[in-house]
């Protein structure tokens, strides 16, 4: 009898930790939400949030605010701050973003540095590390209220935080940039694909509903897939390498080896270099920016032919998800409707018009902070995970 009672104690115990966890997870994935809606991101009775949220608001752990939406009161739920943050670090060809969040996912501190092409992983990172104590500084704390660190990188990572897939990042290669960082910074990391980061903060902002396909256009191509309010990953790290699919035989010859591949017909570098050829001259991407707002010929017949190779592409992954959103982010974004439309049109030329009936198509509104936005976001998931962890049995 005693031991039958322990035993629906432990498993009573263990289901509403795992209860908490779903709500504390989807209030730091989405942000706040109306108790009402818990119920709906979560899966959970309304009776079963209802009562959590009391708990953890009695707790100190979330805060709860009646609110009037749409001519009706609610309780807006959200998570409280507390006295540590975590940071995100988004590491690029050229760039280098380091972003201080709080546990209720608001911005507390925020550093932003050109770096020279082929930069060195530990000269990066020690830059990283400089620019994390500027941004606690900002925030009034010191290092130690950092608690994690997550790390966006334009890589392949495995689940290991290894770099599985040589990217535009070749010096990085190999290395297991999760246990370097965390050697550099001193601090615990977490590292992934910056286009799966992308994604994850775009699916926040919708508030964890439907699939999303994030279409990262920069120096390499990559997708972000997020399901509901979960990133889609795989055993090996691989996920969303759109950049390296073959759209034309006998093409320019990628640097993964192949021919024809996307990023050798729509990534920023082609465009740019396309510009360059035609136009005589040495280009960068603000000319090419400009160009296109002077509605210039040659720039716009550039873009659309790029969006019409993203758009082959594209279509296979609509027919294979059929997804509710896709977002097009990256350097490219403020091309606008001339990018956008002839993605777009490209899918609609070749994707089952079922699999698209109710796809939303849009440009990213994030640019260019969504990669170093999702790096926090993984930060404050892998902590939640650690803080709110419960038996299985």
């Amino acid at each position: 009898m005693t031991g039958t009672s322990r035993s629906g104690t432990g498993s009573q115990t263990a289901l509403r930790g795992r209860n908490t966890a779903a709500i504390v997870r989807a209030l730091t994935v989405t942000g706040p939400q109306l108790q009402a809606d818990l119920s709906r991101v979560t899966g959970l009775s309304r009776a079963t949030v209802s009562n959590i949220v009391a708990l953890e608001v009695e707790a100190g752990r979330l805060r709860a605010e009646r609110v009037l939406r749409d001519g009706r009161w609610g309780l807006l739920v959200s998570r409280a701050p507390e006295d540590w943050v975590v940071a995100g670090i988004d590491i690029g060809r050229s760039h280098l973003r380091v972003v201080a969040r709080d546990a209720a996912a608001r911005t507390v501190g925020d550093r932003e540095i050109a770096l020279d092409p082929g930069h060195l992983p530990d000269v990066t990172l020690a830059r990283a590390s400089e620019l994390l104590d500027e941004v606690v500084a900002q925030a009034g704390l010191s290092r130690s209220r950092v608690r994690k660190v997550g790390i966006a990188l334009p890589a392949s990572v495995g689940p290991d935080g290894a770099v599985v897939q040589q990217s535009v990042l070749r010096e990085w290669s190999g290395m297991n940039v999760a246990e370097r960082a965390a050697g550099v910074l001193g601090i615990e990391t977490v590292v992934d694909n910056d286009a799966n980061l992308g994604a994850f903060a775009h699916a926040a902002g919708r508030g964890g509903r439907g699939t999303l396909v994030y279409l990262k256009v920069a120096s390499g191509i990559g997708a972000g897939i997020v399901v509901g309010d979960r990133l889609y990953r795989s055993t090996t790290g691989l996920v969303g390498e759109i950049g390296h699919v073959q759209v034309v035989d006998g093409g320019q010859t990628c640097y993964c080896g192949s021919r024809g591949c996307l990023e050798t017909l729509a990534s920023v570098r082609t465009v740019v270099a396309d510009f360059e050829r035609v136009h005589g001259r040495a280009a960068t991407l603000d000319d090419v920016l400009a160009a296109i707002a002077a509605d210039d010929p040659v720039a716009l017949r550039i873009v659309t032919e790029a969006g019409d190779a993203l758009g082959r592409v594209l279509a296979v992954m609509c027919n294979i998800l059929s997804p509710d959103v896709v977002v097009v982010g990256g350097p490219l974004t403020p091309v606008g409707a001339p990018l956008l439309d002839a993605i777009v049109a490209s899918v609609r030329k070749r994707a089952l018009p079922a699999a698209i009936s109710r796809t939303e198509f849009a440009v990213s509104d994030s640019e260019p902070r969504a990669e170093v936005s999702g790096a926090c976001l993984l930060a404050l998931q892998a902590l939640d995970a650690e803080d709110l962890s419960v038996p299985t049995s």
